[in-house]
Parts: C-alpha cells; structure tokens; sequence
C-alpha cells in the first residue's frame, strides 16, 4: 500500500478516535498496524503525561473543597442555612461535574468520591443542627447514604462505592443491634 492511502487510513482513525466512533483500544490497534506500531506508542506515551497532571490537578480541587466544607462546618460562625448551601452547592458541583465527566478522558470517580465525602459531613452536621444529635436520625441520614452509594456503585460501575455501601449497612446495622 502506498504511503498517502495509508496516511489518509491513518488520518481516519485518528479522527474515529477523537469522535470515539470505535473504541480508544481497537483505534490504539489499527494505528499500530497501520503505522508499523509508531504511531500509538509515542501518542500513549505524550499522553499519559497529560493525563496524570490532569488527576492531578482534579483531585487537589477535590480536597480544597473537602477542606473548604469542613472549615465551614467547624471553624465559621456563619448562619446555619448559609452553612447548609454552602455545603450542598458543594455537592451539587461535584455531582453535576461527575455525571458531566463520565464519557470524558478525565477521572471522573474523583468527583463522586468528593461529593460522598461532603455528603457525609451534611448530613452529620444537618444530625447535629436539626435534630440534636438524635440517634435514631443519624441512623436514618447514615441509612440514606450508604444507599446512595450503593446506587452510584451500581449506575456508573464503581465498585468501591458499591463494597463501601454494603459495608457501611453492615456496620450500621451491627451498631444499631449491640
């Protein structure tokens, strides 16, 4: 084959894996043979640099808001309802990033770990505020969060936070009998 049809193949594929017409894997093959295999292994090897700043850069914005939220929640006098959208704008941002990411090159989990975390701290502060550390509460807002973990395992595939619901109904559950 001559090199302009095998350019013009090449150009195909590459375009085919940028709509991702065909899957990065089988588009990852063809490059390779059409190119004698050099073609994907300096493009994984450029873009793998890329990638990793990328999870980098997500999760330090992960851990700033987890930070902001925990600051907000202990160390602010601020109004308890301030407080509370502060905190589920927190989250509400970290979902719609998430679902936003999913069919993205980008690490997505990251955000509904992040948005988990904060979750969590809501729903112990909102225990704390609302209903004055009542037991039985907590035990409810605890219950709700261990299944939304588990039905974000579920939906997107994750299985820690599927091992992490289950667990967490488990230990829920043996603290509420002993």
């Amino acid at each position: 084959m001559d090199d302009k049809r095998k350019q013009i193949i090449v150009n195909e594929i590459k375009m085919w894996k940028e709509t991702k017409m065909i899957p990065q894997e089988y588009c990852d093959f063809l490059l390779a043979i059409y190119t004698e295999g050099t073609e994907g292994s300096t493009r994984k090897q450029n873009g793998a640099g890329k990638s990793v700043k990328k999870q980098a850069a997500v999760s330090a914005f992960i851990l700033a808001l987890v930070a902001i939220a925990v600051f907000v929640i202990y160390f602010t006098e601020l109004y308890f309802i301030l407080q509370t959208g502060i905190l589920t704008a927190f989250v509400g941002c970290l979902l719609f990033l998430g679902i936003h990411y999913a069919n993205k090159e980008i690490f997505y989990p990251v955000f509904f770990v992040g948005a988990a975390i904060i979750l969590l701290l809501l729903s112990v502060f909102l225990n704390e505020k609302v209903f004055g550390n009542h037991r039985y509460t907590l035990y409810l807002l605890l219950l709700v969060n261990c299944g939304l973990w588990l039905i974000a395992g579920k939906a997107y595939k994750l299985l820690y936070f599927t091992l992490s619901g289950f667990l967490g109904l488990v230990i829920l559950l043996v603290s509420i009998v002993i």
